[in-house]
Order: C-alpha cells, then structure tokens, then sequence
C-alpha cells in the first residue's frame, strides 16, 4: 500500500510538467527509476547512465517498453573520454573530484573508475531533439552540463546539495531569461515549495535564508515561450 501511495503521489506531481508523448532526457538515469516514472505517463523516455553496472536494469526497460531508449554515456561539458568515480552506492557515481572531497565520509567513499564517453546536452539535443522535459542529476556536475547549453528546453529539472550551493546560483543566472520561471522541491518530497513560480532572482533571495545543512533538492526551470 505505502509503494502504492508513492508511485500515485509521484504521478500526480509530474503529470503537472509531463505529458503524453513528450519526449523526456533523463540524464544520470541510474538503475532508471525516473524514467520508468516517465513513462507511466506514456511520454518517451531517453537516458544517459554511464555506470556499466546500470546496464542490465536499463536493458530490462527498453525490452518491456517501446517509448524507452538508453546510452551508456555521460553528459558533461565536452565531447571527451573523463574518468568516472564510482562509489560504495552506485547512485552516488560522479564525474566531479569536488563532489568527491566534499561528501567523503566512513560511510561514503569513491574506491573504483571507469573510463566514460561524455558528450554535451548540445550534441545529445542535436541528435535526438529537443526534449520537452529534462531531468539532470549528476552528483555535482549540474553546472558543466548547463554551463554549455544553447537550446531552450521547456523544462529542466536539476539537483541542488549544500556542497555546490554557489554553482546552484550560477546556474541560475545562466538559464535566465524574461521567460523563465522557478519553483523547487526539498529532499524528494514531491511538493512544490512554492505557490507560484517566480523569477530567478526571488529564487536566489528565498535560497538565501535556507539552512545550508544537509541542503538537498531539486529545482525546476520552465521557460514560458512554450
């Protein structure tokens, strides 16, 4: 009952930004929870995972569902071969050495690399198009993914944690436009902190006055020309 509940209350929050056969990026798929969310609501799903241990469970999507397609590959700010660290839990994999630094405890540590391809949000927009949806989650590399972008996507979701607080604000910079507008959601409670979307530079003032412990969230990005 409780998984019930979750996966009710998970569609419910993204049927507000997703619609059927949108064509959703997932990138940082992982084992692809996300995506198989994404397509519950019948949009098409691609994602990008380069962790060869997620392999196997990405295969197991494509093979039940037709709207799902995989790339073993990472997205970052080049097209390039970069070291990927990998953790004691696979979710946690990162291309940033920062990431690595901040959050190493007893509890976390990265102990193994696999060499990866990485290609930029560019070169995956010019191949597959743009995607009406795009959710980022790469452990502290949100920045060098955003930072090269030149299309406009209609909706971007990307993690925010303590440790890369000040890139988050840059990141806000550099997706503002006229139109664009910002909500966020804490700690994977799928529940829009705000009641109306607002501008990026509210966005920055009400980040300002939360506790930077432990700080952990999603924000989304909707530019309003669509």
């Amino acid at each position: 009952m409780i998984d019930f509940i979750k996966k009710y209350k998970s569609k419910k929050f993204y049927s507000q930004l997703i619609k059927k056969n949108d064509l959703c990026f997932d990138i940082g798929a992982n084992i692809g929870s996300k995506s198989k969310l994404f397509l519950s609501l019948k949009a098409k799903v691609i994602a990008f995972e380069p962790q060869s241990s997620c392999i196997s469970s990405l295969s197991k999507i494509k093979q039940s569902n037709s709207n799902f397609d995989f790339h073993s590959i990472a997205v970052g700010d080049k097209n390039e071969s970069k070291a990927l660290h990998l953790a004691n839990h696979s979710e946690l994999a990162t291309l940033s050495n920062e990431f690595i630094a901040f959050y190493s405890n007893k509890e976390i540590y990265w102990n193994k690399n696999e060499t990866v391809k990485t290609m930029t949000l560019n070169s995956i927009v010019e191949m597959y198009g743009t995607p009406n949806f795009c959710k980022i989650d790469t452990e502290g590399y949100e920045f060098n993914i955003l930072s090269s972008l030149s299309y406009k996507i209609p909706i971007i979701e990307f993690e925010f944690t303590e440790g890369f607080f000040e890139n988050t604000l840059k990141i806000l910079d550099l997706i503002d436009s006229e139109n664009t507008t910002f909500n966020y959601i804490l700690n994977e409670n799928l529940q829009f902190k705000l009641k109306k979307w607002v501008s990026s530079e509210e966005l920055k003032s009400i980040f300002l006055t939360l506790p930077k412990n432990r700080l952990h969230g999603n924000i989304f990005v909707k530019t309003n020309d669509y």
